[in-house]
């Protein structure tokens, strides 16, 4: 019974940590494109940009997690285990990503939201939509566009894909104990 108390308190902590890192890198990188003004200059190329860094980002730090969970538990981690670990590491990861976009947003530079819906109108009008029909998509936007519905939106998301990838790299990353040992 005592194992497994220290097995959960060292996979709290190794979320913590991981977690952290990962969130903070993604922030960093999310801010680092605004500054730079990258999102206006290369609007596709950067969509491609981010995703790739995001999850290049995301496995490896979910893989570098998980077999540190497993060299810490005697070189053993059950599936289960490692899909818990990397769920709660995208729990922490967004709350961190999260909390300095809103951060960010809200006190040091409340130019991006204007910025993003400015991108999109372009977009719209690229795409030969009426005025009409843009007007009513700015209207439904501007609901999601606030720095306390991007923080709901980063958490969910980042729980939501880490659990995905979780999938993938608990499968890769597990080592079951033997039964009868």
């Amino acid at each position: 019974m005592e194992n497994s108390s220290e097995s959960t308190a060292s996979s709290s902590i190794l979320a913590l940590k991981y977690g952290f890192i990962n969130g903070l890198l993604s922030f960093l990188f999310s801010t680092l494109v605004n500054v730079m003004g990258w999102a206006e200059q290369f609007q596709e190329s950067m969509g491609w940009i981010s995703g790739i860094w995001s999850l290049v980002l995301s496995v490896t730090v979910s893989y570098l997690c998980l077999r540190e969970y497993r060299e810490q538990n005697e070189g053993f981690m059950s599936y289960g285990q490692g899909l818990g670990l990397a769920t709660l590491l995208g729990a922490i990861s967004g709350l961190v990503a999260g909390g300095f976009n809103y951060i960010y947003i809200q006190f040091i530079d409340n130019s991006v939201i204007q910025r993003q819906m400015d991108i999109a109108r372009e977009r719209m009008e690229d795409q030969g939509m009426s005025a009409s029909q843009i007007q009513s998509a700015e209207e439904m936007t501007s609901m999601f566009m606030n720095p306390g519905m991007q923080f709901v939106i980063v958490v969910i998301m980042s729980i939501i894909f880490n659990f995905f990838l979780g999938l993938i790299v608990s499968a890769v990353v597990k080592r079951e104990k033997p039964v009868f040992e």
